[in-house]
C-alpha cells in the first residue's frame, strides 16, 4: 500500500522584497496530489533517511523587525540544512507561500491514511513561490507581494514552507512552516509608542466605573430625567466619536511609507486614547439605557 506522506510542522514568520519571485502557479485544489503527496519508494526512502535533519530545519520569524514594520516583513533561515541527495533529485527548491494557514497542514489533519475517504474539494486557490538561496540567511519581503488586498489595512497572516519538488506530483516539505503575521498600521503605531515610553500602558477605561459615575447622577434625579440625560449624553458621545474617528483614520491613511510612522506617533497617541475613552463611554451609556428599558419592563409587569 502506498503511504501518504506529508510533513508540516510549527509556527514562525517571513522574508525579502528584492528576492521575491512574484510567480503565480496554476490553481491547485485542496485535494490535489501536490498537497497529499503519494510518494514512490525512492522518495519515501529519502524522507525516512533524512527525517531528523528535516524536522530540525527551522524557519524563524524576526518578531522584533516585523512588529515595528508595516510594509515589509522578515524571516530567518539560518539553520536550514538540505541533504545533498535531496538537492540532486529535486527539480527545484522553493518557499511555498500561502495566505492564512497552510493548506498542507489543514489537509493533513483530515487524511493521514489510505482508509480515509476524502471528498473532492472544488474550490481553487492561487499560491506563490519564492526562490530558496542556500547562502541567504534571511529574507525580507514587500507585504503587498505576500497577500491579497494589502491596501485594505487588515490583519493577515502568511504561511511559508520550504519545499523540494521531486516531480510534478511529488513534493517534500523540508522545514517547519513560518507564520508571518502582518499587522495593521494601528498595531505598528501602538508598538512604536510602547517602545518609545518606558512607562507606557495601554489606554484602558473601565466602563463599569463609568456606569457607577452615571448611576450617581441618577441618584439626584428621577428615572425619566435620567433617561433624557442618557440620551443627551449618548448623542454627544456619538458626535464626538465621529469627529475623532475622522482624524484618527486620516492619520492612518496619511502613512504611505515606513518613515511616516514616527512622524505621526504623537498625534496618533492623542486621538487613539480619545477613541478608547469615547468607546468605553459609549458602552457605559448604552448599558445604562438598556438597563433602564429593563427596569421599565419590570415595572410594567409588576403593575
Amino acid at each position: 500500500m502506498k503511504k501518504i506522506l506529508l510533513a508540516t510542522l510549527a509556527w514562525s514568520v517571513l522574508f525579502t522584497s528584492w528576492a521575491f519571485a512574484d510567480e503565480y502557479q496554476k490553481p491547485m485544489l485542496l485535494s490535489d496530489s501536490a498537497v497529499l503527496t503519494t510518494l514512490n519508494d525512492t522518495t519515501e526512502n529519502l524522507w525516512e533517511k533524512y527525517d531528523i535533519i528535516i524536522r530540525n530545519n527551522l524557519l524563524e520569524a524576526d518578531y522584533e523587525y516585523n512588529n515595528k514594520n508595516y510594509f515589509t516583513s522578515k524571516i530567518k533561515a539560518e539553520n536550514i540544512i538540505i541533504p545533498q541527495e535531496i538537492k540532486d533529485k529535486a527539480k527545484k527548491i522553493y518557499f511555498l507561500i500561502e495566505e492564512w494557514n497552510s493548506r498542507i497542514y489543514s489537509q493533513y489533519n483530515y487524511a493521514t491514511t489510505d482508509s480515509m475517504k476524502m471528498e473532492e474539494v472544488t474550490t481553487e486557490y492561487n499560491y506563490k513561490t519564492v526562490n530558496y538561496k542556500e547562502w541567504q540567511k534571511e529574507y525580507i519581503f514587500n507585504n503587498s507581494d505576500l497577500v491579497k488586498d494589502f491596501t485594505k489595512d487588515e490583519y493577515k497572516s502568511v504561511t511559508i514552507t520550504l519545499i523540494a519538488e521531486i516531480s510534478d506530483s511529488e513534493k517534500i516539505t523540508l522545514s517547519t512552516s513560518a507564520y508571518n503575521y502582518i499587522g495593521t498600521k494601528q498595531m505598528v503605531l501602538e508598538q512604536l509608542i510602547m517602545e518609545s515610553k518606558w512607562d507606557y500602558y495601554y489606554s484602558y477605561f473601565n466602563s463599569d466605573i463609568l456606569e457607577k459615575y452615571l448611576i450617581n447622577i441618577w441618584d439626584k434625579s428621577t428615572r425619566n430625567e435620567y433617561k433624557k440625560l442618557l440620551t443627551k449624553i449618548l448623542t454627544k458621545v456619538v458626535q464626538a466619536k465621529k469627529q475623532n474617528d475622522i482624524v484618527w483614520k486620516g492619520i492612518l491613511d496619511s502613512i504611505k511609507s515606513e518613515s511616516d510612522f514616527k512622524n505621526y506617533l504623537s498625534k496618533f497617541e492623542v486621538f487613539n486614547e480619545t477613541k478608547n475613552l469615547l468607546d468605553s463611554l459609549n458602552l457605559a451609556v448604552n448599558n445604562q439605557i438598556l438597563n433602564n428599558k429593563a427596569f421599565d419592563t419590570i415595572d410594567a409587569l409588576l403593575k
